[in-house]
């Protein structure tokens, strides 16, 4: 048996928690090592003046099962937010809704604004129904918990090239861009086709579109996960490198120069770390790993006393070809008002790309002065001096699943089990659709890999 084994998780985010939870349930000994003096990775949680701010991933979808089942076994209650999500893009001086839920109410003020708004030509409009219908008919392919199905749907194409082949330049760059940039904070470019069909209806075009999350926010969740770990838990401990010898991997050493010996290494960071981590990796291994690429973000968040969008509007896109630095808006406040004071509202500004590399070398004032600028030409009632304002820079912010990349993970866990001995990867890029539920059940699955292998390896 491999209870007396030892394993060594590198990275204590949502992957590195989520592999630390399942060897818990198994018995196994196991030691998270995190760089930096906080685990959660991109799940991060501030509290600011009354204010509880996700400054990272902010929210799950009831599509999350992983997510869910693990949040239920640590009695983590998780509810439906009081409304789906609601918001829409701006185009033309206009606000333009998109309204989530069943409802035939909802339906009827989607179709409104499609019409009425002329956010799009004729042919535009009928093209979102043989969009919608193209996502209904391969429905049963989009999980965020198995993505073996999404790997059929791998047509070597950005979404970009898939929409524009597929529909139209104008509905790429009205519809699917400012909508997709705010899941992805990415371009549709960057982005792999079956990562945006799959985004595109569970966040709205399945017609229900409705988060649970616990109600003071999903950091919750990291903290609960913390929590079963801690004792389990190195923090402010980086890792240097993973140490193979041949194609075993023997132990770590980390940033002071200590060499921790382990029977099995869980290197559960991005796969940009996973590269430097492991340098002595197949060439095949890190052709893999390099097909993942990352969205860069400047986020800035501001708390105000009352919310700048229209009633029960959680987010706004704004197109790229507007010009603008900001991308999208959000009010958190809208899906959780417990996790702001009574009446305020908590509104997420995000920058991405190029636009954010440039702010990223600006001071905190520079950043929230530049936004707060362009945010009130949106939205005027934005005073400018917020109650607080935050600024969190991502370089690394959501995988964004290019074209390939989910057929070459697939093809790297494979690979890993043959050939790299006790070295297993976890992390976003290997659940699928990226998603905080995708990177804790990629987690969970490598912490099954690890075990099926010791329990091999042991006399």
């Amino acid at each position: 048996m491999s209870t007396g084994s030892k394993v060594l998780i590198v990275g204590g985010g949502l992957a590195g928690l989520g592999a630390a939870y399942e060897l818990r349930k198994r018995g196994l000994n196991h030691t998270v090592l995190e760089a930096s003096p906080r685990t959660g990775g991109r799940v991060m949680t501030e509290e600011v003046k009354g204010f509880r701010i996700d400054a990272g991933a902010n929210i799950f979808l009831e599509a999350y099962g992983t997510v869910r089942a693990v949040a239920e076994d640590l009695g983590v209650s998780m509810k439906r937010t009081p409304v789906p999500i609601i918001g829409g893009t701006y185009h033309n001086k206009k606000l333009h809704g998109f309204y989530g839920g069943h409802s035939l109410k909802s339906r009827f003020k989607t179709a409104k604004t499609f019409l009425s708004f002329r956010l799009l030509s004729p042919r535009g409009v009928l093209q979102v129904f043989k969009f919608v219908g193209m996502l209904k008919s391969r429905a049963g392919n989009f999980s965020f918990d198995d993505h073996s199905p999404l790997l059929g749907l791998e047509t070597g194409e950005s979404t970009a090239e898939f929409v524009e082949s597929n529909l139209s330049a104008e509905f790429l760059e009205r519809f699917v861009q400012p909508i997709l940039s705010g899941y992805t904070l990415g371009h549709p470019e960057e982005v792999g086709a079956p990562h945006a069909m799959a985004s595109f209806w569970h966040f709205g075009l399945n017609g229900v579109a409705w988060p649970r999350m616990p109600e003071q926010g999903v950091g919750v969740l990291a903290e609960a996960l913390a929590r079963v770990s801690r004792e389990n838990t190195r923090l402010s401990t980086p890792v240097e490198r993973i140490v193979l010898e041949g194609d075993r991997a023997k132990g770590v050493v980390t940033r002071r120069g200590d060499f921790v010996a382990a029977d099995a290494v869980i290197c559960a960071t991005t796969a940009s770390a996973a590269i430097r981590l492991a340098p002595g990796l197949p060439a095949d291994m890190i052709e893999a790993l390099e097909r993942a690429t990352y969205s860069k973000c400047c986020r800035v968040v501001f708390g105000l006393d009352s919310s700048p969008f229209p009633q029960d509007w959680y987010a706004v896109a704004f197109p790229r070809q507007s010009g603008g630095l900001i991308s999208g808006m959000s009010n958190s406040a809208v899906l959780l008002p417990r996790s702001v004071p009574e009446g305020k509202a908590l509104v997420h500004a995000f920058v991405i790309g190029d636009k954010a590399e440039e702010l990223f070398v600006l001071s905190d004032e520079e950043i929230v002065n530049r936004v707060i600028e362009e945010a009130r030409e949106y939205f005027p009632a934005i005073p400018r001096q917020p109650l607080f304002s935050r600024v969190y820079r991502w370089q690394e912010a959501v995988c964004l699943a290019p074209s390939g990349m989910m057929q070459a993970m697939s093809q790297l866990r494979r690979r890993s089990l043959r050939h790299t001995q006790g070295l297993f990867f976890a992390g976003e890029y290997m659940g699928g659709v990226p998603s905080t539920s995708g990177a804790l059940r990629s987690g969970m699955v490598a912490a099954e890999d690890c075990t099926r292998f010791l329990d091999a390896s042991s006399p």
